[in-house]
């Protein structure tokens, strides 16, 4: 491993762990540890799902799908024509993952699917 691959990697480690010595100081490429920590998910969402078993299946890659959908909408600023066309896509299975950097948080957005049935009362005959 490269110097620069080792140094992503610890701060990989820093960001999902809590490591026993705090960082001194922010992290200088951001972007480049979410990318590297969404990468590692989608991979183990690929392993999980091959081993799963057909059940799960499904479910494994509606995670994979809205992990890369979270890749592609989350980086840099949010923009309006992106948004839209994935609040278009989102299936109901689906989440789609907007990242608030202000809040240091995740908006997780679902598609919820309304099913009304209606029953008709038919009066018997009245002959």
């Amino acid at each position: 491993m490269t110097l620069a691959t080792m140094a992503l990697l610890e701060s990989v480690f820093n960001h999902l762990v809590l490591p026993p010595k705090l960082p001194g100081q922010l992290d200088t490429d951001i972007e480049g540890i979410e990318h590297d920590i969404l990468t590692r998910l989608i991979r183990a969402c690929d392993t999980l799902g091959k081993f799963a078993g057909q059940e799960f299946a499904e479910t494994w890659a509606s995670l994979r799908h809205s992990l890369r959908v979270c890749l592609k909408a989350n980086q840099g600023r949010l923009e309006k024509t992106l948004m839209l066309q994935e609040f278009y896509n989102l299936q109901p299975k689906d989440l789609l993952i907007l990242h608030v950097v202000e809040q240091n948080a995740a908006l997780l957005i679902r598609r919820h699917v309304r099913q009304v049935s209606r029953l008709r009362h038919v009066p018997p005959n009245c002959d």
